[in-house]
């Protein structure tokens, strides 16, 4: 009995080795691209725009936030906020709104540059005050001829990202208050690309 599973199992070898082609196969790393720019890089057909809500204010935060949850990959949640929450909010509302909602998220109220270099080197991205009474999305820093740059989402002109060089980002993003706020979540993965070819 025993006898026949070997042989058995040595011909269902052969057949599963028949065929196969030994030859070495010789493969080049390919360079990988540049880092995509900005780092929380969404989509434009994912932009979303600031609304009015039933009492006549505009939605900047929840939009900058559903920007945020988007490239997060909380789509759902994103679309549950947008349904949810309208009109002005304020840093410690938010909070505790997304404290009631069991969201993680790690926020500054001081204008901290390390905060933002952060949220881009991780690809987060955050939500904070920019513009008079206003809320953006935070899509990184990025890098033009040798100068840094805060790369920013605006939802009143979804559809492009606007540049302002580090420094004087910083000061301003003071004078608007300094608070920003990143939802703890993993970003979108980074796009695809082709790492070898056969040679």
């Amino acid at each position: 009995m025993i006898h026949k599973q070997l042989i058995s199992a040595c011909a269902l070898m052969l057949l599963v080795l028949a065929g196969c082609d030994s030859g070495v196969v010789n493969v080049r790393a390919l360079p990988a691209p540049e880092l995509e720019q900005p780092p929380a890089n969404l989509p434009v057909q994912l932009h979303q725009r600031n609304w009015t809500g039933s009492l006549g204010q505009g939605s900047c935060v929840h939009a900058s936030l559903v920007n945020h949850l988007r490239w997060l990959n909380r789509f759902e949640l994103g679309e549950r906020w947008r349904a949810t929450y309208a009109d002005g909010e304020w840093d410690s509302r938010l909070r505790d709104r997304l404290d009631a909602a069991g969201i993680d998220y790690s926020y500054t109220l001081k204008a901290d540059p390390r905060f933002l270099d952060w949220a881009s080197a991780t690809r987060r991205g955050a939500i904070l005050w920019w513009k008079p009474a206003h809320c953006c999305t935070f899509v990184g820093w990025i890098e033009r001829d040798g100068k840094q740059y805060a790369a920013i989402l605006d939802n009143n002109y979804p559809g492009r990202f606007e540049l302002t060089p580090r420094e004087q980002f910083i000061r301003l993003w003071a004078g608007y208050g300094g608070f920003a706020l990143t939802v703890l979540n993993d970003p979108s993965s980074s796009l695809p690309y082709q790492s070898y070819e056969v040679l």
